[in-house]
């Protein structure tokens, strides 16, 4: 788990992911959290069903690389965000890292604070040498969030936008 100023991070067990994509409020009763506006919605029901289930379920991988991390605001008790690293590092050291956050919360600096903590948790790795990310280039607030986090474009192809952070 991580914990920021506002928020608590933490990765979803495959039990808790499954309640993730199964009903509204489920997940949020488990946790003792109170019923808020997350909606598990596409592209990401068919993330979780057909890429990370399977993985979580290979003993094999590490589940932290493999899950979704829920971002919980402390003081409302609803969760207000999640992001996923896309699988462990790789022989480069590089991981890769994917988020949202839920339309009722945005443009209140949850994912900025959430990528923060995220990558504070990454940098902490054995083996993590730079998390790198993508986003359209029309998502100004998404490459809003990169940047404040002290990533630099890397790369363009057509219109997505790549970004990398060193680990120090």
């Amino acid at each position: 788990m991580i914990t920021t100023p506002r928020l608590r991070v933490q990765p979803l067990s495959l039990e808790q992911l499954r309640l993730h994509i199964v009903d509204n409020d489920r997940l949020e009763q488990t946790l003792g959290l109170l019923k808020g506006h997350r909606e598990v919605a596409e592209p990401l029901l068919s993330i979780i069903t057909h890429f990370v289930i399977p993985r979580l379920e290979d003993s094999a991988l590490d589940p932290f690389y493999q899950t979704i991390w829920i971002a919980i605001d402390n003081e409302k008790r609803q969760i207000v965000a999640d992001a996923k690293f896309k699988g462990e590092p790789d022989e480069t050291g590089t991981v890769e890292i994917g988020y949202g956050t839920y339309p009722a919360f945005r443009r209140q600096g949850y994912m900025t604070e959430m990528v923060g903590g995220l990558l504070n948790w990454a940098g902490q790795q054995p083996g993590v040498r730079r998390v790198i990310a993508d986003t359209n280039a029309e998502n100004i607030g998404s490459q809003r969030v990169l940047e404040k986090n002290g990533f630099r474009l890397f790369a363009r192809i057509e219109e997505m936008l790549w970004w990398e952070y060193i680990v120090e």
